[in-house]
């Protein structure tokens, strides 16, 4: 099975356009949290390529966002994105107006923070197992898949204004989801880390990260090379311009940094 990984900033502006559908599917109460279950009528073979990226969107809370990001992803191939930050309240699943299938997982109080969400090709929506929400910062999306189903763990990590404590309940977090994941899957972690991976980092952690990156690592980058010793973290591989590897840029577009990572098992 042939899986490219993406990554992606968008834009910060507004289209006009109408709102989404209504809420369909069915939610489900699943021991700690709900979740949502497909049909399963499709399974993704191995022959097939399966395209999967992660995307920072900044807010999808606007009238028009989600229309801008159909009308962005139309531009280019893709199955699965997981997008960051869109900043909507508690757990939701929408069809937008092309028929994808969007799910989101947000805050449970008052407050548009954070949020997390996955948004599924209209042609790989029947594939999709269950979508499940951990957190306004986590969530997970398990799809049939020959001869391994894959889940993919979409991750908004803490920004640097939070304490060390904070960091480190959020990446317990995640181990206790992969825990709890089938072991037999093709697993990935993407998202947001807010960490950044240089390459200093290549020596001593050859065969975790690569040398296409940012040129040093900072201590959150190390967290994250700990908490991925096991994985690949495919995008310091891919030998891209330095204008592709990018996914965060200062206001003014005077500093660029790699912040967004897509980690995989290394038998996959």
């Amino acid at each position: 099975m042939r899986m490219k990984t993406t990554q992606r900033s968008a834009p910060d502006q507004s289209l006009p356009g109408p709102r989404t559908a209504s809420s369909v599917g069915r939610i489900h109460q699943d021991g700690g949290g709900k979740y949502a279950t497909g049909g399963s009528k499709k399974t993704i073979r191995a022959r097939n390529k399966i395209v999967i990226g992660t995307w920072d969107v900044r807010t999808l809370r606007e009238a028009g966002k989600i229309e801008q990001l159909e009308h962005e992803m139309s531009m280019c191939r893709w199955n699965i994105r997981g997008l960051c930050e869109e900043r909507r309240k508690h757990f939701g699943e929408t069809l937008t107006s092309d028929g994808h299938k969007l799910y989101h997982s947000g805050r449970e109080d008052d407050k548009n923070e954070h949020g997390v969400r996955f948004i599924v090709h209209k042609d790989t929506a029947e594939a999709v197992l269950r979508c499940r929400p951990i957190s306004s910062r986590i969530m997970t999306i398990r799809l049939k898949a020959a001869p391994l189903n894959i889940t993919i763990i979409q991750a908004y990590a803490l920004t640097i204004d939070h304490e060390d404590e904070e960091v480190e309940d959020f990446y317990n977090e995640i181990q206790k989801t992969l825990n709890e994941l089938p072991k037999k899957d093709i697993i990935l972690v993407q998202g947001d880390w807010n960490a950044k991976i240089g390459e200093d980092a290549q020596e001593d952690w050859e065969g975790t990260c690569g040398q296409h990156c940012n040129q040093a690592t900072n201590d959150r980058g190390l967290k994250l090379l700990e908490f991925a010793i096991y994985t690949m973290i495919m995008n310091t591989f891919g030998p891209h311009k330095p204008s592709r590897r990018w996914t965060w840029h200062s206001p003014g577009g005077e500093y660029h940094n790699q912040i967004d990572y897509i980690m995989i098992k290394r038998r996959f």
